[in-house]
């Protein structure tokens, strides 16, 4: 599978289930602009709706980014993240990625178990436990207990993606008031350490989420060793 910058970006988000709260994430719909410096290059839309999968009760969620205007005409992309994953456990049943970027296309349908997964285009991965996805992780994240953080607490926590188990670290920085689009908003700070990672500055990624009962993602702020990316969110 090859990774995307927006990729990476989402692979940030995945959590150990330890210290996990439940929160109600049916029907929601998230918009985003994504900016390369001040030019709106790409949208983002998560959605999210209540289904039956083998008769338990599940999220599908459907990340669907794409390039829009002078990004679009240099380098087109529309890649669609698709999870099916346990309203209880935020765990993973399925996991689709349709991927447009420039000349590549590829279309992977992965199939989780407890103890291996099954994709459409690698085959089976033996794994120990029932693991994340890029999608799911999200959400795992948003429903963390982070009254049990400290400022620079880190998380580490391993993630299937591209058919290995990725293990990250994601530092909790606390709370920040950030401006965005004329309009404040209380968020808590989490940067996740990409050891290895060269196109990045020190503090190569910074994600914000809202310090309310909706803890929706305000913004991700990428920080380049040339230039700066940012996805904001949209308010309605």
């Amino acid at each position: 599978m090859k990774h995307s910058v927006l990729s990476i970006i989402f692979l940030i988000f995945a959590v150990s289930g330890t210290a996990q709260q439940v929160f109600n994430f049916e029907g929601e719909t998230l918009r985003y602009n994504a900016k390369y410096g001040f030019i709106k290059g790409g949208e983002v839309i998560i959605s999210s709706k209540k289904v039956k999968y083998n008769d338990i009760d599940c999220y599908d969620v459907k990340i669907d980014m794409y390039s829009i205007g002078l990004v679009n005409d240099i380098f087109h992309f529309h890649d669609i993240f698709r999870s099916i994953f346990s309203k209880q456990t935020l765990k993973p049943y399925k996991f689709i990625r349709d991927a447009h970027e420039g000349s590549y296309s590829q279309y992977e349908e992965v199939v989780y178990y407890d103890n291996y997964v099954e994709s459409s285009v690698n085959g089976r991965f033996e794994t120990s436990d029932r693991y994340y996805d890029i999608v799911s992780g999200i959400f795992a994240l948003r429903s963390y207990n982070w009254a049990k953080l400290n400022t620079n607490d880190v998380l580490v926590f391993p993630i299937y993606f591209d058919e290995k188990i990725v293990n990250t670290k994601i530092v909790y920085k606390g709370k920040e008031k950030i401006k965005l689009n004329g309009k404040y908003y209380n968020c808590h700070k989490f940067v996740p350490i990409f050891d290895g990672v060269k196109m990045f500055s020190k503090e190569g990624v910074s994600v914000y989420f809202s310090d309310d009962y909706k803890r929706k993602p305000i913004l991700i702020k990428v920080n380049f060793r040339v230039g700066s990316f940012k996805v904001e969110y949209v308010e309605k």
